[in-house]
């Protein structure tokens, strides 16, 4: 598998002053791992033993650019894409864009519509 290329903002997990840049890198590079894996179980204990939701690191988080939702999508990761989709709120996930574009529109264009991910964002969303 090639190396993710991750950009993290690290301003979440910053907040609270725990955690170093090099730490927050190596946590955001676990969870970017986790979804590619679709290892739902490795991507709670990440979350769980730094004591971290997914809502708050959602908007921090980038893997290969993307957010940890669209990055679900395009890993194919079902499992993982489920259970971003159930912990965030409807509203950040309509906020989620590419380039502008909402995630749906992004994955319908993109290819990705068939995708299950998309499937429990349009029922999240109640679309």
């Amino acid at each position: 598998m090639k190396k993710l290329a991750i950009a993290t903002m690290a301003t979440t997990l910053a907040v609270a002053n725990i955690y170093t840049p090099v730490a927050a890198n190596e946590i955001a590079e676990g969870i970017c791992t986790a979804i590619s894996a679709d290892d739902r179980q490795r991507l709670r204990t990440i979350l769980s033993n730094h004591n971290m939701r997914v809502r708050n690191v959602f908007t921090g988080i980038r893997c290969n650019g993307y957010s940890m939702l669209q990055f679900a999508i395009t890993a194919e990761a079902a499992q993982v894409g489920d259970m971003i989709t159930r912990q965030l709120p409807a509203s950040m996930i309509a906020q989620d864009t590419v380039n502008g574009v909402p995630v749906l529109e992004w994955a319908e264009s993109s290819g990705y519509a068939s995708s299950d991910v998309v499937a429990a964002v349009r029922t999240r969303l109640g679309e």
